[in-house]
């Protein structure tokens, strides 16, 4: 009996001690198998006037534990915000409300949003919990991406070397949709409309502001946007006319001239609002200040929801006297939007 307890007490003794030592390499290989992913926010051409508005790439599976760090190369800002489950999208001023420090966990419960990333700065979310979660830009309505957070021990798809690439296939498709030389100001072309209308001609001039173009893939949708006045120097006489129209679907713009306005959403007091909808403000000094406020699109429609009112797409000024008018967008003038118009006797 005494032999058959020893023998028992010895094998218990040794189990145990098995079991503890599996257990203490099981625990630094779980550690050690927590990884930080890589991804971007946004992409842009050289000159910056072309941005691609995504994330790259805008879909990733990863184990719950892991974390992202997302990082911005671009003159353009973005936010990465995840978003609860039926959730009100927020303004990127107001954030969750609030905004979240780097290296914050999102595991769908709390909503999580980074302040407004300027060019080189990055941020970390941690992910612990397994589900698959939207990723928005607070900027940008058609920038968003999916995170897929699968149990550990599943087998992941890709590779960090491979959304590497596809981060940089994405980017080159997006930023590869562009229009001419011409229509993206390429050497500020000088366009003298006296070849398109009589000098004495009341008729408006017209002046696209922006492009773009929304696209999708599996993991939600993208758009690029080619952040310039077409024809940014313009040519008129006194007493005529000039209109910008905002081509881009979903990036807003504003034609601002002089001070530019502490809020830039809405128009200055001096602007009014013609019949058809159009804004249009009457300008007589280059020393005047006016400001269109936010032009584009009112957004896309969606099933069982209100149908969006008609928002402002065009804005006119009437040149009352000769003189050179530079303007700019105050959104997006760090990037090169800007523009002049020559106005002549």
């Amino acid at each position: 009996m005494k032999l058959l307890q020893s023998v028992c007490r010895s094998l218990v003794t040794c189990f145990a001690t098995s079991f503890l030592g599996l257990a203490v390499l099981a625990f630094p290989a779980a550690l050690c198998a927590q990884q930080t992913w890589h991804a971007t926010a946004g992409s842009q051409s050289k000159d910056m006037a072309r941005q691609a508005l995504a994330f790259l790439p805008n879909e990733m599976w990863i184990h719950a534990g892991d974390s992202i760090t997302w990082t911005v190369p671009t003159g353009e800002p973005h936010t990465v915000t995840f978003l609860v489950a039926n959730q009100v999208r927020p303004d990127f001023q107001t954030g969750c409300p609030g905004f979240s420090p780097s290296g914050v966990s999102f595991d769908g419960s709390t909503c999580v949003s980074t302040p407004p990333l300027a060019q080189g700065q990055n941020f970390t979310i941690n992910f612990p919990a397994v589900g698959n979660y939207k990723v928005s830009c607070l900027f940008h309505p058609d920038m968003a991406g999916v995170i897929h957070v699968l149990t550990p021990g599943e087998r992941l798809p890709y590779t960090q070397k491979f959304y590497d690439g596809e981060a940089a296939k994405q980017a080159s498709l997006l930023l590869s949709v562009r229009g001419d030389d011409e229509h993206e100001g390429k050497g500020h072309h000088d366009l003298d409309l006296d070849d398109m209308f009589p000098a004495n001609s009341n008729a408006t001039r017209e002046v696209v502001t922006g492009m773009g173009i929304i696209s999708a893939t599996g993991g939600g949708s993208d758009s690029t946007s080619v952040m310039r006045f077409m024809d940014p120097v313009i040519r008129i006489h006194a007493g005529q006319t000039v209109e910008w129209t905002n081509f881009d679907p979903s990036t807003p713009h504003t034609v601002t001239f002089g001070t530019e306005p502490q809020n830039p959403i809405p128009p200055s007091s001096n602007v009014t609002v013609d019949e058809d909808g159009a804004l249009h403000a009457i300008i007589n000094s280059p020393a005047d200040s006016v400001h269109s406020g936010f032009i584009a699109p009112a957004p896309q429609e969606r099933t069982g929801l209100p149908q969006a009112p008609i928002s402002p797409t065009r804005f006119r000024i009437t040149f009352t006297h000769a003189g050179v008018y530079p303007y700019i967008c105050v959104l997006h003038d760090n990037l090169g939007m800007v523009g002049k118009v020559i106005v002549q006797p």
